[in-house]
């Protein structure tokens, strides 16, 4: 939810709990997420599936809008999210946090400890947190049954370095219980166990990361192994209908080359997967099967004075090989495919003065996964009998973008077009067909095209240092090849905030005030299986200040969330077709407490 602030980024939601990002128009198995340095694996093809990382232990988050393909491999082709870990503590010190967070809507607590120590070489990073949520409330104070979710997460990392020699072993943990929303049902009580139907998710990661410096070039490879275990409760509460274990191992390897004359330098690299997914229970979304990925691409930079170029060149091969399986609940066929893929990357960036001009020319793709080629039968929650396409071909896309950034003592803005192509897009269309009392939609492919863009202001008058003035509009536009909308498109929507920053010195210092309002234009233009959604503003204000104290200074966030009780329904909402709203007003207050301790040097 928080970088939907990012002009281009939006989530498609199911209630507060489930979130994925759409950039630029493109979401799920078109989005790659980076985590502990490796990609995570945890069958993004289901719109209900969330992203599978825990907040504790992130530090920030990197979003690439656009192909990235080149250095990230399949699938990148809509853009990518980089999950950056938080740093080891400073050197020869101890640090800890303890975070809390209170939010109204859903009676919800989120707490998380932290500890940080770094002795000489040798670094650790303990955390743990723990999520607790009720049904959320919409306006008239009735709450959405079901919508109810929890989490539990660990993350640990260790690591070591030398003068020529950086190691880190990372490991996570992260379990989601979500309440499955199946009508528009409400509710006054305040239970937090999930009733039937509910899901039941355990992510584990290990990454082990290595980066050696040999004379003036750097080696880099990260190796991985992920496990997403997704169970799926429907009529018991104790035996899983649905349980699908995804194991993933994954290895990255850069080489950056020492400067070549004094503009030159060249990257060049590898990275493979292979993964296995293996069905326990009587119900299957996906069959039994295995997927092996391999990659090799180079990059050159040449950097002038004013003026940087960057081209890359990378070729892929993906293969596919499913299980047969014949029963009551499922009926797939075997299938043995490979896709091959040949990708490229240019720009460049000039700045004069104040201004920079960026030109980027790249292409993407993604072949398509077990879901599009084998579905047979109904999933959870989306009320549609979904038919695969065993004949379909990887999608391809070339985007061309363009920026201008000016950034001032005064000022700053940007504007950001972009168009992108897109061949053998796959998309779902209905049928004229029901089974079991449910329609039926099958898959099929197009051309596609999408474009648009994204502008910012950032205004801060000079005799008003203090106060800061800030809008962003996005929009996008997405068709076939005959002119007809593409369905889960974001809304135009414009977000501005007015806030004061503070500097002034006491044992309470105010460090932002905020008020912000974000509206969303009507979305008319809708796929086969919409409807159109109303437009809608929110309003949103906040407040983060700090207490003095001998340690570290307490830290306090708090603020409403649609301070109007605004009822609306988001375009990008899974309970939109069942006419279900999004939030109403949530008061949140956010409490952090932390310690430094020094460290003897060793003799």
């Amino acid at each position: 939810e928080a970088i939907t602030s990012i002009p281009g980024v939006d989530q498609l939601s199911t209630g507060p709990g489930i979130g994925k990002p759409i950039i630029r128009g493109l979401s799920g198995n078109r989005i790659v997420t980076y985590a502990q340095g490796i990609r995570v694996e945890n069958q993004q093809w289901g719109d209900e599936h969330g992203l599978g990382i825990g907040e504790p232990g992130i530090e920030s988050v990197e979003v690439i809008k656009g192909p990235a393909s080149l250095l990230y491999g399949a699938d990148a082709m809509g853009g990518v999210l980089y999950f950056v870990d938080e740093r080891y503590a400073r050197h020869n010190e101890i640090e800890g946090d303890f975070n809390t967070k209170f939010l109204s809507n859903t009676l919800g607590s989120s707490s998380d400890i932290g500890l940080k120590v770094h002795k000489e070489a040798f670094k650790m990073n303990v955390f743990g947190g723990y999520t607790s949520n009720a049904d959320y409330t919409v306006p008239k104070d009735h709450r959405v049954y079901n919508s109810r979710f929890d989490e539990k997460s660990i993350k640990t990392s260790l690591g070591y370095n030398t003068k020529r020699w950086i190691t880190n072993l990372r490991y996570s943990f992260l379990q989601n219980v979500f309440g499955i929303t199946e009508d528009a049902s409400f509710t006054k009580s305040t239970d937090r166990s999930p009733d039937l139907p509910f899901q039941k998710i355990n992510n584990h990661a290990v990454s082990l990361e290595n980066v050696w410096f040999i004379h003036d070039s750097e080696v880099n490879l990260v190796l991985g192994y992920s496990q997403n275990d997704r169970q799926e409760f429907e009529d018991v509460r104790d035996i899983s209908a649905l349980d699908m274990r995804l194991k993933s191992f994954t290895y990255n390897a850069k080489w950056h080359s020492a400067p070549l004359g004094d503009h030159l330098t060249l990257t060049i690299g590898s990275q493979g997967m292979h993964q296995t997914n293996t069905n326990f229970g009587e119900e299957q979304l996906i069959p039994n099967a295995i997927t092996n990925d391999i990659g090799l691409f180079s990059m050159a930079s040449y950097d002038l004075d004013k003026l940087q170029l960057q081209m890359g060149l990378r070729g892929d091969y993906r293969g596919i090989d499913t299980e047969p399986a014949m029963g009551d609940e499922v009926s797939f066929q075997a299938l043995n495919k490979s896709y091959q893929n040949l990708n490229y990357a240019i720009g460049g960036a000039y700045t004069q003065g104040n201004a920079v001009f960026r030109l980027n020319l790249a292409s993407g793709f993604r072949a398509p996964n077990t879901s599009e080629l084998l579905s047979n039968g109904v999933h959870e929650g989306t009320q549609r009998f979904e038919i695969g396409n065993a004949n379909l071909k990887s999608e391809g896309a070339t985007q061309l973008d363009f920026t201008f950034d000016y950034n001032a003592e005064h000022i700053s803005f940007s504007v950001s077009p972009f168009i992108n192509f897109i061949d053998n897009f796959i998309y779902l269309s209905p049928t004229d067909s029901v089974i079991d009392d449910v329609p039926v939609y099958a898959y099929q492919q197009t051309k596609a095209k999408l474009y648009g863009g994204e502008g910012m202001v950032h205004f801060h008058p000079h005799n008003l240092h203090w106060l800061h003035l800030e809008s962003a509009v996005s929009t996008v536009f997405a068709e076939d090849s005959h002119g007809n909308p593409l369905p889960l498109i974001p809304a135009t929507n414009i977000k501005s905030k007015v806030k004061a920053i503070l500097s002034q010195e006491s044992n309470v210092r105010i460090k932002e005030l905020f008020v912000s309002y974000n509206y969303t234009f009507d979305q008319n233009r809708t796929g086969d299986f919409e409807t159109s959604s109303s437009a809608y503003g929110l309003v949103n204000v906040g407040c983060d200040f700090t207490i003095a104290t001998k340690g570290k200074p307490i830290e306090i966030s708090t603020g409403i969330n649609n301070l109007t009780n605004t009822r609306y329904i988001s375009h990008l909402s899974r309970l939109k077709p069942l006419e279900v709203p999004n939030q109403g007003i949530n008061f949140y207050l956010g409490i952090k407490l932390g310690l430094v301790q020094k460290l003897q040097k060793d003799s």
